[in-house]
Formats: structure tokens, sequence, C-alpha cells
């Protein structure tokens, strides 16, 4: 079956706080230029041109999520959000147009987080304020991926409740970008990502990777195995029908994002692709276990299989690989985007 495509404290010691309403119009997303014959290794941004840009995205976001119009969001949305939001908003509609499966994500910025890169893609990052109803602020990445086209949404992940951020250089002077491949860290940030998907999909009782991790209450791991653990203890006839419920995660190729940190390691976003298979005996009927997977299976006939996929927006903190320490999860969006009956 094709996946379907279209998904507190912070460290200050030299990070910068910024905190503004964001109420202005945007201007052009045109990054500062250096003078000829002078090498430019700053900001790739001003602060206000970031600011900007997370309006005109918020912006957007406001006026898709009123209309539950995926369309509406390709301006200013790319990627796996792009992926995430299609989905949510199909949620939403198969649900009565209910809101409450659709993220908020705040344009209201406390931290940004400029990249120096002078090459495209370039990316950058912003933590957001708490939503109204005081959600852990979320964590956004925005992709610009040639010099005159308009920062996108490419991901986000809401922070895990009483998590440290690590701290990142001043807006002013910006960030380095680090590559997939980069190996001054205790692990790649592709390598990073790969071992957290073991850990997600195995647990950590089961994954070779879990020495590597020091993983908060209520990060995805335990997310994914307690919704597993339900099922199997709690879905109506398990036992009695034979049933036997799979987990597997990996990490999406292609789909990392990573910036340096102020002691030299990373802040690592990428995306997880999850599926769980439920299977019963072959006369047993197994039909959608939640309203989100209802709405996914749609018109299709029950079988004894039902099979859900995920995408998984994650963000990891990398240390550097002089300092001997483990990789913390920082946050996640965990969320459905397709079911089938095979």
């Amino acid at each position: 079956m094709n996946r379907r495509t279209a998904r507190r404290g912070l460290a200050a010691a030299t990070a910068v706080v910024v905190s503004s309403t964001l109420l202005t119009a945007c201007a052009e997303d045109v990054p500062p230029q250096p003078q000829a014959g002078q090498a430019f290794d700053g900001p790739v941004l001003s602060e206000e041109q970031d600011t900007d840009v997370l309006t005109a995205v918020g912006e957007t976001l406001g006026k898709a999520d009123k209309k539950l119009e995926s369309k509406a969001l390709k301006s200013r949305v790319t990627g796996p959000a792009l992926e995430v939001r299609t989905s949510q908003f199909e949620i939403a509609k198969s649900n009565d147009d209910d809101a409450s499966f659709v993220t908020a994500i705040p344009s209201e910025s406390q931290q940004l987080i400029i990249p120096t890169t002078n090459t495209w893609r370039r990316t950058s990052f912003s933590i957001t304020a708490p939503t109204e109803d005081m959600e852990t602020p979320r964590l956004v990445a925005l992709d610009q991926s040639e010099a005159r086209d308009d920062y996108k949404m490419w991901a986000w992940v809401q922070l895990i409740p009483g998590v440290q951020m690590p701290a990142f250089a001043d807006a002013g002077i910006g960030s380095e970008a680090v590559p997939a491949d980069d190996e001054s860290l205790v692990a790649t940030p592709a390598d990073a990502l790969a071992q957290y998907a073991d850990l997600v999909g195995l647990g950590a009782k089961k994954s070779s990777f879990s020495d590597a991790f020091d993983l908060p209450d209520g990060d995805l791991v335990s997310r994914v195995q307690s919704d597993a653990k339900n099922v199997r203890e709690n879905t109506p006839g398990f036992e009695d029908a034979g049933s036997e419920l799979t987990v597997k995660y990996e990490a999406r190729k292609d789909a990392v994002r990573a910036v340096r940190t102020a002691d030299g390691g990373a802040l690592v976003m990428g995306v997880l692709e999850g599926t769980t298979k439920l299977t019963a005996e072959e006369e047993a009927e197994v039909p959608p276990l939640t309203a989100t997977q209802e709405a996914l299976f749609g018109d299709q006939d029950p079988s004894n299989v039902l099979t859900v996929e995920y995408t998984d927006m994650v963000a990891l903190y990398v240390p550097p690989k002089d300092a001997d320490g483990k990789i913390r999860p920082l946050g996640y969006q965990h969320d459905a985007t397709a079911a089938s009956n095979e």
C-alpha cells in the first residue's frame, strides 16, 4: 500500500529570547546580502525578517485552518508539515469539522534560531509561545529552497513538558547548519534519527540503542508503546481472535534538518515513518479503533487486518562527541496519515 503524501525551561546561557506579537504585514523574505568582495558568515535573516516570516506562515495557517482547506496551505507549508496538516484537515472534516483534530501552532515566537548558511537549502527555527490553552510551545522548522523562494514551515513538534532545551547562539550572530552526516556528534543526525526510530518501534527494553538515549517521561517511545499495550490489553476479542499487533518504525531518508547548539552539539529534526498492523484470524473482522482511524479508513470493508500508517515529526538534542553525553528527545508530533484493511 502506498503511503499517503501531501504530516520549559529554556537554557539561557547564550540564547536570546525574543517575544513579540506578530501583527505586522509580511515583508519579502530577502536575506541580508554581503558587500562585494566581503565574506559573509552572519545570520541569513535579521530578527525582523524572521518575525515577518512567522507572521506570514501564521496568517496562512489561520486562513487554511478556518476552512480546513489544504490547498490554502501550499504557499507557506511544505514537506512533512504539509502532509500531516492535510491529513488533520481530512480527519477534522470527517468528524463534523472538529478543529480539535488540528494542532494549534502559535505564530508568536519566544526564541529565534537563525542559520548562517550562505547556500540553499536554508532552515530557520522558532520556539513558539505556549498555546492559548497552555499546551507546551512548538518547535517549528522553516525552509527556504532557493534564493527568492518564500520560507515555508517544513515541520513542527510539540515540546515535551519539562524538557530542557539546549542553548543557541544569539540570533544576531546566527547558528551553523549541521549536515545529516556530521561526525562531530555522538551520532550523526541521520544515525540519531534511525536509532530513535528503532527505540520507538521496539521499546526501550528491546532496542539495542537504549543506552545511547536519555528518555524523558512522555516522549514518543512511551507514547507509541503505551498505545500498543492498550490495543493488546483493551481491544474487545483481541485474545479470542488470536490477534497479533506489530509496530515498526524507521527514519525517513533525506528528511533531516539540524542546527548547531552553543555547546557544539546539534538540534536535529526529522521524520519517522511508523506502521502498526493488527491481524486477527481469517474469519474475524478488525474495524477502525478510533475516530481518526475511521476517517482515514473511509468506505473500505473491514477485513481481518487493520494497518495504520503514521508520519511522526521528532526533535532530538545530539551532544558533541567529546562530551560523551546521551541523545535527548525534545518533542514530537504523532499523527496517523493512512489506514487500510490489508
